[in-house]
């Protein structure tokens, strides 16, 4: 992960009920990035393996299709953060993730949304299944935050659109 001094530029995300990072369900692979991305993006897969549980991200981007969700409504345990929960999702879409550690003891400058991933690193890819819960920035999002909107992926823009 790298660090942008622009506070709050990159979005935030944790993944709060998602079975794949909690060991639960199907894998979390290592996915080499051909683009910088923020956490909580979503990719698709390359086909093509790298070495062990490696792949790089697939030129293919996602489509609006490839992912559905609903807003639940706002976060408890992060404020401005806000619930999606998943209810479709395409198999080689993965949701990126890299725990942000920062090496500075300032605490403003440990705020998740400064930190993003670099092309040419690699990100934990998150695979999604119906019912996990994504919790996400609200600048991830574009439109209208509101419970119980309708969400797919706007992958030429980076963000959840609403």
């Amino acid at each position: 992960m790298a660090i942008d001094i622009v506070k709050g530029s990159h979005k935030g995300f944790f993944p709060s009920l998602v079975a794949s990072a909690n060991g639960n369900y199907a894998h979390v692979y290592n996915i080499t990035l051909a683009n910088a991305h923020d956490n909580g993006e979503l990719v698709k897969r390359n086909t093509t393996w790298a070495s062990f549980d490696n792949y790089g991200e697939s030129s293919t981007a996602v489509a609006a299709a490839d992912f559905t969700g609903v807003v639940l409504g706002a976060s408890q345990s992060h404020p401005g953060y806000w619930y999606v929960e998943v209810l479709t999702v395409a198999d080689d879409v993965v949701a990126l993730y890299n725990s942000p550690v920062s090496e500075y003891p300032e605490r403003d400058l440990q705020d998740e949304q400064l930190f993003y991933n670099p092309a040419g690193e690699v990100a934990q890819g998150f695979t999604l299944m119906r019912g996990d819960v994504l919790e996400l920035s609200a600048n991830a999002f574009s439109g209208t935050l509101a419970a119980n909107a309708s969400v797919t992926y706007d992958a030429a823009n980076k963000v959840y659109a609403i």
